[in-house]
């Protein structure tokens, strides 16, 4: 019988095949295609079924604990954590500590904060509390971690960390992980934390134009074209100053989720297209922001921004 999950959908609404047996063929797609978009759509299908027995828990488990791909992890992680969260502890105390892919993590760690318990807490907790004895988030780099140390040394100092919430713990280890991604993937990376929260609210992304003389190497250079390049940035919730400065982006959809913006800088970029000025000013709460160095700069005048918003468009 063919395993393609749209067919085996559609024989499944047309009852051609019962449930169990729609199951079967899902999960041993799954198992026997190796294009990622084929099993992702199976997942998606068995999702939609919402069937919660023990079997297909046991097979998501194991899709975690041992699949190749971190896009099908990640996929699985999810489905367990909508579906069988009440069970899921074990296995997400498992991954957060083996895990490697940054979008599973983040899966795991929100799943966690929602499971709600003293057990969930404390493996949160946990990771929270290793933060302070890594030296480094990027040896490779040389880049420490003296900002995340010190901010928890005076956090344990003053007993603060035990009366966090499961919601505050998840989300200073997740912009731990934002963070600690973006060193590894992005050459320059500078950020700033805010010691009473122990989330970031400063990041700056910003490269250099004198390096364009010296013909720096491409791989010395942020060279963002999009924000979606930048992994995770959705996540710094708590985010307040972002410089994009001299990178080549072109497009802004997406920044309008980080909606605690107060200082958006975004001078020398690609931005032309009339359609982000949307985007901007969805940032309620902005106060300044530098479009100096875009084609844009030159088609629009500061009165059709947010009012309370400083705007430079002109060098």
């Amino acid at each position: 019988m063919d395993v393609n999950p749209q067919t085996i959908l559609k024989d499944y609404n047309n009852k051609r095949i019962d449930k169990s047996t729609a199951i079967k063929l899902l999960t041993s797609a799954i198992e026997k295609y190796d294009e990622e978009k084929s099993r992702l759509e199976a997942i998606t299908i068995l999702n939609t079924l919402n069937i919660k027995i023990k079997p297909l828990f046991e097979f998501f488990e194991n899709l975690i604990l041992s699949d190749s791909s971190e896009i099908i992890r990640n996929a699985a992680a999810k489905y367990i954590s909508a579906n069988f969260l009440e069970i899921s502890l074990p296995v997400f105390q498992w991954v957060i500590q083996h895990e490697t892919s940054y979008y599973c993590l983040i899966t795991v760690v929100n799943s966690l904060a929602k499971i709600h318990t003293t057990e969930s807490k404390f493996v949160l907790f946990e990771q929270v509390k290793k933060i302070k004895d890594i030296k480094y988030l990027n040896v490779d780099k040389g880049y420490g971690n003296k900002k995340y140390r010190k901010a928890l040394k005076s956090y344990f100092k003053r007993n603060l960390i035990s009366k966090l919430s499961h919601k505050q713990l998840s989300a200073i280890f997740i912009n731990f992980l934002t963070i600690k991604n973006l060193i590894e993937e992005i050459p320059n990376v500078y950020f700033e934390l805010d010691d009473e929260r122990l989330l970031i609210d400063k990041l700056d992304l910003s490269d250099y134009l004198e390096f364009e003389v010296k013909g720096t190497p491409w791989g010395w250079k942020n060279n963002i074209r999009n924000l979606p390049q930048i992994t995770g940035l959705s996540n710094l919730k708590h985010l307040k100053t972002l410089d994009l400065s001299n990178n080549q982006i072109g497009d802004l959809e997406g920044i309008n989720e980080l909606n605690n913006l107060t200082h958006l800088v975004l001078l020398n970029n690609q931005i032309s297209d009339l359609k982000n000025l949307d985007h901007i000013n969805q940032l309620s709460n902005l106060q300044f922001l530098d479009l100096r160095g875009n084609d844009i700069s030159e088609n629009v005048t500061s009165e059709i921004f947010n009012p309370n918003c400083r705007v430079l468009l002109n060098k």
